[in-house]
């Protein structure tokens, strides 16, 4: 697990490579503190950098940038590639040679073997840049859900890329203008981010998820989606997804350093810590995070932990220590996200670290993936009454509007419409009056990009792949990383597996949710291939989602309020979108509790960056 960063320039281009590489490793040391190094062309104006966080190889022959033995490639490597092994004695056959024991050689010799073909047959989490000097082609890519980040910008002087948008700054002639449009699709419904591909600059991009990019001095050549969401063949069956989850374990313990588990006590993180210790020689680590000793997170956590005999260590929450956090966090990201389990999960990932894991695994996605949240229960209903009405609901579009109108929209654009619907009246509440009529929709477009790949032309199922795609990464892929890198700490996320998401994506809803009026038996299938290692306490137990007694309407009521009385004294326009006053009105109706703890949350996270990041303040 690294930071990376490189450019490749137009001829003349008069940038200082080396300075520019310098200035990206200085700002993403977080990622990777182990080591660092740097290559680049003169003549060609391409250079890589590498923050390397040593997970595989420990030795000097894991570092990067890495070269293939003839000098034509050089790769920098984020991420960890699980069926590296399998790959490698695949390409021994075809007469390759390795050097060292790291996967990121099997990227290289696999590019030599397959080219761009290569990309389907991994099977990790990853964000890569390799060049091919022979054809002076720099070749980018990123992950099928989008694990491991990857930015970058087009500028007059040629490409640059980073895993973090700081870093990505240090490129002079990018375009940081902020992206209104982007901005304003995070206050949408249940967005708390931006979406991909776009980001609070105008001149800053994401690479989505399962998509890659060629570039040629300078210039992107082509940009392309290599992942397509398919549901696996094999029959469906709770003992299927119980083999699925405990190889998906096995093999990302593969690590030359020891290996922890974050552990709520859900049926998520259990299931995977329960399956760990079967592979483990030694007590396997666990860690969780509450608001005090009460909380029923660690009082859950404690019960698992007991029941398999982990050296567990459990921390309380403290407010002017995640206030640090927060901003700190913000500053990372580069643009504004509200997540307050980002926070707690930075806070696990530091002591981790004191103890000297460097890796743990967590439950993230589940939920995402099996139907675990009890929103889900009205998603169905919604889902079912579209089927029963599928002939009549087009005679029904005269009778709709507003936030109606996704009613009658095709499939695989419903969650579509559904957010554009939303935006009119959300947006005229606080951004500057005749900025809503040119304002796009960056929600609502990638909902409709991803919809309509949707495997499962059921609404249930297609909103929830939105979700994973666009709506929910917050919580699931920018979770796994972002709060863990930095504090130097890798997080690997076992149910987000191709090989899971493929059967999850194959499973009929009735498997996940068979009882509707049933919030306790969510996710049945899952709850029915761990029932043998997780006990019946916890996996009959209410949801409840990680950090769930440290709410942001008490946060923000509470220990947290004088830095939100600070914030909404004097908000920032971001260039002309946000109404200040609105802004204000709508801070002070929310201490008198007229007003949504969620939509302030975001407006507070929005503003706090803004003021860190263009005030100073």
């Amino acid at each position: 697990m690294c930071g990376l960063g490189g450019v490749s320039l137009i001829p003349s281009a008069g940038i200082d490579v080396p300075l520019v590489l310098s200035g990206m490793q200085k700002i993403q040391q977080h990622r990777g503190p182990d080591s660092q190094g740097q290559w680049w062309n003169e003549c060609r104006g391409v250079g890589l950098c590498h923050n390397r966080l040593a997970i595989l190889d420990l030795s000097p022959a894991g570092a990067q940038p890495m070269h293939s033995a003839d000098g034509r490639f050089v790769i920098v490597f984020n991420g960890e590639l699980y069926n590296y092994r399998e790959l490698r004695e695949q390409l021994k056959t075809k007469g390759a040679t390795f050097h060292s024991e790291s996967d990121t050689e099997v990227l290289l010799e696999a590019y030599r073997s397959w080219g761009e073909d290569m990309l389907p047959l991994l099977r990790g989490m990853f964000a890569f840049t390799l060049y091919d000097s022979q054809e002076d082609i720099m070749f980018c890519a990123r992950d099928r859900l989008g694990e491991k980040p990857f930015v970058y910008a087009e500028t007059a002087q040629g490409f640059a890329f980073a895993s973090e948008i700081p870093a990505l700054r240090v490129m002079s002639g990018i375009n940081t203008n902020f992206d209104h449009a982007a901005l304003a699709a995070m206050m949408l419904h249940n967005m708390r981010h931006v979406p991909d591909p776009y980001t609070a600059y105008q001149g800053v991009r994401r690479l989505k998820s399962g998509h890659a990019l060629r570039v040629r001095s300078g210039r992107i050549e082509r940009l392309w989606r290599y992942w397509y969401p398919q549901p696996a063949i094999e029959e469906v069956t709770s003992e299927r997804l119980r083999w699925l989850l405990g190889d998906a374990v096995r093999v990302q313990l593969q690590s030359d350093v020891p290996v922890g588990a974050l552990l709520s006590g859900g049926v998520d993180s259990s299931a995977i810590v329960a399956l760990m210790k079967k592979h483990a020689r030694a007590p396997v680590r666990t860690y969780a995070l509450g608001l005090d000793g009460n909380d029923e997170d660690l009082r859950r956590a404690r019960v698992m932990a007991t029941h398999l005999g982990t050296k567990h260590r459990e921390f309380y929450f403290d407010p002017d220590e995640q206030w640090c956090i927060f901003n700190n966090l913000l500053a990372n990201y580069g643009e504004p996200i509200m997540l307050l389990p980002l926070v707690h999960t930075y806070a696990l990932c530091n002591a981790i670290r004191s103890d000297g894991i460097k890796v743990v695994l967590s439950g993230n996605g589940a939920d995402e993936l099996f139907y675990g949240y009890t929103g889900h229960l009205r998603t169905l209903r919604i889902s079912r009454w579209l089927d029963r009405t599928a002939l009549i609901r087009p005679f029904l579009s005269p009778f709709l509007s507003g936030s109606l109108e996704w009613v009658t929209a095709p499939k695989g654009k419903r969650k579509s419409a559904y957010y554009e619907g939303l935006a009119q009246a959300e947006w005229a509440r606080y951004l500057m009056p005749g900025v809503q009529p040119d304002l796009a929709n960056r929600a609502a477009e990638e909902m409709a990009y991803w919809g309509q790949m949707s495997p499962s032309s059921a609404f249930i199922d297609e909103s929830n792949f939105v979700g994973l795609m666009v709506e929910n990464t917050h919580s699931v892929t920018i979770a796994g990383d972002l709060s863990a890198m930095a504090a130097s700490i890798e997080i690997r996320t076992p149910f987000l597996d191709r090989e899971i998401v493929s059967f999850a994506m194959a499973t009929q809803v009735e498997r996940k949710i068979p009882n509707s009026k049933n919030p306790n038996w969510l996710k049945a299938i899952l709850r029915e291939a761990v029932a043998d290692i997780v006990p019946a306490e916890l996996l009959h137990a209410s949801k409840r989602g990680f950090g769930m007694g440290i709410q942001e309407d008490m946060l923000l009521r509470g220990p947290w309020r004088i830095h939100a009385e600070r914030v909404f004294r004097e908000p920032h326009d971001a260039g002309g979108l946000f109404d200040p006053h609105a802004i204000q009105e709508i801070w002070k109706n929310f201490i008198t509790g007229r007003e949504s703890a969620s939509r302030v949350a975001k407006l507070f996270a929005i503003q706090v960056w803004l003021q860190n990041g263009v005030l100073g303040v």
